[in-house]
């Protein structure tokens, strides 16, 4: 007798463990392929809330990189007034050495005059990336009212 309990035991288990997810796959789910329910108002706000903060992070970047990509045009500018005054300065030091002493006096003159250019535009490169860099950020904009939503139908 007891190996019979024993057996409709196990039969009665297995039939359970085979049972539970097939009655589990038949259960009724809510709403199951509709938009679901909304909290009221807060999930609107919510929504309304973060599309602000990533418009305003939209803005942050754009700010960013435009201030990044003044700051490479005159770092570029800067750069290249150096290379030709250098190039103007080997040029004429190669001049100077085939010159009589007084065309190389004024070369050495006229090269003077134009380094002196140089510098001026340098110095006013320098200008515009200082005044780049200590430029405020421009204000955020006041946040608009969020939008009216009517409340959900009642049913």
């Amino acid at each position: 007798m007891a190996g019979k309990a024993s057996r409709h035991l196990s039969m009665l288990l297995l039939a359970v463990a085979l049972a539970g997810p097939a009655a589990q796959a038949q259960s009724v789910q809510s709403n199951r392929y509709g938009t679901p329910p909304t909290a009221g108002g807060d999930s609107s706000r919510n929504a309304y809330e973060r599309q602000r903060q990533a418009h305003q992070e939209a803005d942050r970047r754009q700010d960013e990189a435009v201030r990044r990509a003044e700051r490479d045009r005159i770092a570029v500018a800067i750069d290249a007034n150096r290379r030709r005054m250098e190039t103007d300065r080997v040029r004429t030091d190669r001049r100077r050495a085939g010159a009589s002493p007084a065309q190389a006096d004024r070369l050495r003159q006229d090269f003077e005059l134009r380094r002196q250019a140089y510098e001026r535009q340098r110095e006013e490169l320098e200008r515009q990336r200082a005044a780049a860099e200590s430029r405020p950020l421009p204000p955020s904009p006041p946040a608009p009212p969020p939008p009216a939503v009517p409340p959900p139908p009642r049913h």
